[in-house]
């Protein structure tokens, strides 16, 4: 049986919708104190060929892995994955995901940690290093 696209889209959207649900009061939404503002080419050197995890608020993990090639591939624990084309700016990294359109995420560092915030909901992760 030959899988139909529409239905893995409405699987995948729904997944990402469930990632959005943060009402809880707890979700942090700043960065925490000394957080700095990396450069492009920081952004840039920490990102790629490296795998992170993040844990959201929700109970929702992603996995995000960022290749040699400019690619990322972000897979959800409810089962979602989409692949993104991204680039480092100033604080910041863009994303032309494949199913879910453009986004793009701010970063900062304390000391060796790398936080992203969410363009979304504003959670602020912290990225774990696998």
């Amino acid at each position: 049986m030959k899988p139909n696209p529409f239905v893995a889209a409405v699987a995948l959207f729904s997944c990402l919708a469930a990632t959005a649900q943060t009402s809880s009061p707890q979700v942090p939404t700043e960065f925490p104190p000394g957080a700095q503002t990396p450069t492009a080419a920081q952004l840039t050197e920490r990102l790629t060929g490296q795998t992170y995890y993040a844990h959201l608020t929700n109970g929702v993990t992603w996995r995000m892995q960022y290749n040699n090639a400019g690619y990322m591939f972000v897979d959800v624990s409810p089962g979602g994955r989409d692949t993104a084309r991204w680039r480092a700016e100033e604080g910041r990294t863009c994303y032309e995901f494949q199913r879910a359109g453009p986004s793009c995420a701010e970063f900062r560092l304390v000391g060796d940690r790398l936080y992203l915030k969410r363009g979304t909901t504003g959670e602020v992760l912290a990225l774990e290093k696998k």
